[in-house]
């Protein structure tokens, strides 16, 4: 099998994958949705639990804080997915259509393997943006995932047509291209 080099991206819910580079899409929306990215904490927390202990402090005063779920879920997804999705699930019942917990949701899934739930995760998202490229490419890499080579590839031609001149999404797209050996 053909390896590609991509930016060095600590994604562990996507281990599981074959390919860096798709695995690098996903890591887009892992970073992007991370705790000093959304909540502008300095990137060095004093401890590993800081952000947990705080959305425990703000859950406390309001249970049904959704961001505070949505935010505890996700950054349960590399540590304990199970644990994340029950998490991401109490805000979907509150915000069915929260695109930050669908999207971490699925990419709990993914990390346990279960890469139809993961399908429908995603495909939620796309149904209120079809150009959400953290959901595109989850779906890329969970059809991967699955074993659903050729669909995987249609799905990354999905973000080329948003993203034509993205060389790092164009080294995904013939990294997938390349027979499996």
């Amino acid at each position: 099998m053909k390896s590609i080099t991509l930016a060095s991206i600590p994604y562990e819910t996507h281990k599981k994958s074959t390919h860096a580079a798709v695995k690098y899409l996903i890591a887009l929306a892992a970073l992007s949705l991370s705790l000093p990215a959304v909540a502008g904490f300095a990137s060095a927390s004093p401890s590993p639990d800081y952000g947990i202990n705080w959305y425990d402090k703000a859950l406390s005063v309001n249970q049904n804080n959704v961001p505070a779920l949505v935010e505890k879920g996700t950054d349960l997804v590399n540590q304990n997915p199970e644990q994340a999705i029950t998490w991401l699930d109490k805000a979907l019942n509150i915000d069915s259509n929260n695109i930050m917990a669908l999207i971490s949701k699925g990419a709990a899934l993914r990390g346990l393997g279960q890469y139809q739930q993961a399908i429908l995760q995603y495909d939620k998202v796309l149904t209120i943006d079809p150009n959400d490229v953290y959901a595109i490419g989850g779906k890329a890499d969970s059809l991967y995932g699955s074993g659903q080579h050729q669909q995987a590839i249609l799905w990354i031609d999905k973000v080329l047509q948003l993203n034509p001149s993205d060389g790092k999404i164009q080294q995904v797209k013939e990294s997938l291209e390349q027979p499996i050996n």
